[in-house]
């Protein structure tokens, strides 16, 4: 009988708060499993990079791949917050620094083939055992198109290599950042995946979950716990006799080396991002629930970007406000530092008024958003550019009226196109964004258009 041991982490999106103690238990557990003659496999399921954070941000995922080559990592796969806050040539560089395996089945470069630095599987000599190793991640063709990828749907990928890899392979793991309802697919659809190491949705498995004869687990999310599976393998009668799953909480003394290497990593990142980007004459303030400047010039921003007639933004997405003197991107950075992109869509002027209605509910105005890329507290007043409305109680409500696109009162069947934001077209936000069809662009932040709106002399503050 041999014991197999796979330490996983997902979802760590830069929350580098618990890393050495991360690393502390790796070198541990590690250190203990060679003792004991054990074989090992240290994965991480993707979204370990999350530009919210200065040192992800400033140095562009460099950071992160360090962080991870120093931690010993055997395999990774990516993650949306990979794939498509990137560009493809900052992807395409960062990977080729790992000193891990990256496995990844379903991207591809425009031509139809894979990029250099992944796999789409690999086999893993564990004493004896082959393991196979396949990764997969969550398709978002309408990001991947625009960056230069061809993102393929994870089932179809996945089904003929299970098929290829189960008379060459003592035990299949799929390492899926997909989410768990994807997971709970496949354990009931695909026969011959032993174990499925899950991610995207941070789901926090604490003895993992068994479906047929495949166990999933998934270790939560910002590195708060580390998940280690153990599969007990028959090594006369070829076969798996048991797998569990278990989560630790990550609360050893941290390996001081690591923690220091986050700290000195995110001090070098910060002096990347020093360059001037505007002056201010005096302070800015801002608020989550009325019209205030850098919401506003953010709105008008989007709305130039996408050569819209109109420009909407929420003020949640602007964190705080600025003080006189000289602004930095990193400045920048941190009062808005969402992977949020741009998008155009068209709507009718019927549509914009229920726009306008929905985003003057109190629930709406203080709903707390978590994830869709907005690393935001609450979602806030809605923002216009070019757009102006009166307000009057009906049956408790408060509702718009007299609404106005450049002053002239707007026509209910016209059609209008909005410079926005794709967190609105991901969520039920706003139903009239979700069905309009939309125009994403990449690789561009918000953070990038409220820059370059902040660099023009023409801004008004």
């Amino acid at each position: 009988m041999i014991s197999l041991h796979f330490l996983h982490t997902n979802d760590v999106h830069s929350h580098f708060d618990h890393w050495g103690s991360l690393v502390s238990y790796l070198n541990h557990e590690r250190k203990r499993l060679g003792n004991e003659g054990d074989p090992y496999l240290t994965l991480d399921l993707g979204d370990h990079m999350d530009r919210v954070n200065p040192m992800t941000e400033g140095l562009l995922g460099e950071g992160n791949i360090r962080l991870l080559n120093d931690a010993s990592y055997d395999y990774v796969t990516i993650g949306n917050n990979e794939g498509i806050t990137f560009t493809k040539d900052r992807l395409n560089s960062v990977y080729e620094k790992g000193k891990f395996g990256v496995i990844l089945a379903n991207l591809y470069d425009e031509n139809g083939e894979r990029p250099s630095w992944c796999k789409p599987y690999t086999i893993c000599d564990m004493k004896g055992v082959k393991v196979a190793l396949i990764g997969l991640t969550a398709a978002f063709p309408k990001f991947y198109s625009l960056l230069g990828w061809d993102i393929h749907d994870p089932l179809e990928e996945l089904k003929p290599l299970v098929e290829q890899l189960k008379n060459k392979a003592d035990l299949i793991v799929l390492m899926s950042h997909v989410g768990l309802p994807f997971d709970k697919h496949v354990a009931e659809e695909v026969d011959g995946i032993d174990v499925i190491i899950g991610a995207h949705t941070h789901h926090v498995l604490e003895q993992g979950l068994t479906i047929g004869e495949t166990l999933i687990a998934q270790a939560g999310k910002y590195g708060r716990y580390i998940g280690h599976i153990v599969v007990e393998y028959d090594e006369a009668a070829r076969r798996v006799v048991h797998k569990g799953a278990d989560l630790v909480t990550l609360r050893d003394q941290p390996d001081q080396e690591a923690a220091g290497e986050v700290r000195e990593l995110t001090a070098e990142a910060v002096v990347k991002m020093q360059d001037r980007v505007a002056y201010l004459d005096y302070p800015i303030e801002v608020s989550w629930y009325k019209e205030t400047a850098l919401p506003l010039i953010t709105a008008d921003a989007l709305r130039k970007w996408c050569r819209a007639d109109i420009g909407l933004v929420n003020a949640g997405v602007i964190l705080e406000g600025l003080p006189a003197g000289i602004v930095t991107r990193y400045d920048v950075h941190h009062i808005c530092p969402h992977p949020i992109n741009p998008c155009k869509v068209t709507v009718t002027g019927e549509e914009i008024v229920q726009i306008i209605n929905i985003g003057l509910k109190k629930e709406f105005q203080t709903y707390e958003l978590k994830g869709f890329g907005f690393r935001g507290k609450v979602l806030g007043k809605l923002v216009f550019s070019r757009l102006t409305y009166a307000t009057h109680q009906e049956g408790g409500r408060t509702e718009a009226n007299d609404v106005r696109v450049e002053g002239v009162p707007i026509r209910m069947d016209g059609h209008y196109s909005l410079g926005t934001i794709d967190v609105f077209t991901l969520g039920t936000f706003l139903p009239p964004v979700v069905k309009a069809k939309q125009q994403f662009f990449l690789p561009e932040t918000l953070r990038d258009l409220l820059v370059w709106r902040l660099k023009k002399l023409d801004v008004k503050l």
